[in-house]
């Protein structure tokens, strides 16, 4: 297992995995030599602390190197004690984390972690690197906070959204089921309305052109007296009768009637 294994970046910056994979590299074959004269290791150990190495200087071969020109190194800037100990306490949880952890050789691995972090701070020391660089290393938890809390607020706008969306089908379904009950309605008035068509139709007969083909009457009705007749079939003596209805139409007194009237009704329609 490669050294790096134990104490992963936890940033993201290409700054941090670089100079954290320079230091590991550096760092492994001296945890060698100190690690076998201070705590006397067994053969086993140096032989897993070889591999290490190995794997390490493999690692290395697989990294890019990106030439930057020095014209551009002159803005570079130290890393500030507050970056520095943020790194610190990155590292320090970090630590803490992998040992909290039932593993074996907890000591040993301890060790060496304190080691790798006491060479990483050295270097970060005498480490310069660009402003934006910088800022990006100490602005990483409020960075993190602040991806967190727009996290929070898209889902609770997302749910919000849900709701309305939830609302909308809601609504699309009841005006669905409207409008087919609508054209259900439509559909039999139109049946019914046909229907009374045909009947009139039948009624009246009517013909293409839509002159109405009523019956012919009979020779008898066309024969029948007029109404007037009949009523004066009733009276006795009718010629008396006529003549004095037409003198009392002809008389002064009923064109006066007449005339009053007239005016009676000009004067209401102008009114």
């Amino acid at each position: 297992m490669p050294i790096s294994a134990f104490f992963p970046p936890t940033s993201g910056s290409p700054l941090f995995t670089n100079v954290w994979a320079r230091i590991t590299l550096s760092a492994a074959p001296r945890k060698v030599q100190e690690e076998s004269v201070v705590r006397n290791t067994v053969k086993k150990n140096k032989n897993h602390l070889k591999d290490l190495s190995s794997e390490g200087q493999t690692k290395h071969t697989n990294l890019k190197h990106v030439k930057i020109a020095a014209s551009k190194r002159k803005t570079w800037q130290p890393l500030s004690k507050s970056t520095r100990d943020h790194l610190q306490t990155m590292m320090e949880s970090v630590i803490m984390t992998i040992l909290s952890n039932s593993i074996k050789e907890k000591e040993e691995i301890q060790y060496h972690l304190n080691f790798l972090k006491k060479r990483f701070l050295q270097v970060c020391e005498t480490l310069k690197v660009p402003p934006k660089k910088m800022e990006d290393l100490t602005n990483v938890s409020s960075l993190l906070n602040m991806e967190r809390a727009r996290d929070k607020a898209n889902e609770e706008g997302l749910a919000l959204l849900q709701e309305e969306i939830d609302k909308m089908v809601e609504t699309t379904e009841l005006m669905t089921g409207n409008i087919q009950s609508l054209k259900n309605k439509i559909k039999i008035l139109a049946s019914e309305v046909e229907e009374e068509e045909e009947r009139v139709k039948q009624m009246h007969q009517i013909n293409s052109s839509g002159v109405l083909s009523l019956p012919e009457l009979s020779q008898k009705t066309l024969k029948a007296p007029t109404l007037q007749k009949e009523i004066l079939a009733l009276i006795p003596n009718q010629n008396a009768l006529l003549r004095d209805l037409d003198i009392l139409h002809n008389s002064s007194q009923m064109k006066s009637m007449s005339t009053f009237i007239e005016e009676a009704y000009k004067k209401l329609d102008a009114s």
